[in-house]
């Protein structure tokens, strides 16, 4: 799996802003350092295969 890095000005104020989120299912580590910023008024989409946390980081 790959990931895509997109860079947001400063001048863009995130509205959700995540910084080394880590989530477990009892000793399943299913999230691991998540950071990631939502900016204010703009289209976000979690695009990826089946069973790779999206809905569990939702």
């Amino acid at each position: 799996m790959t990931s895509t890095v997109i860079d947001i000005p400063d001048t863009v104020r995130a509205k959700i802003d995540v910084r080394n989120l880590n989530f477990y299912y009892n000793q399943f580590h299913a999230l691991k350092n998540i950071n990631m910023s939502i900016p204010d008024r703009k289209v976000t989409a979690f695009i990826g295969p089946s069973g790779c946390g999206k809905s569990t980081l939702l």
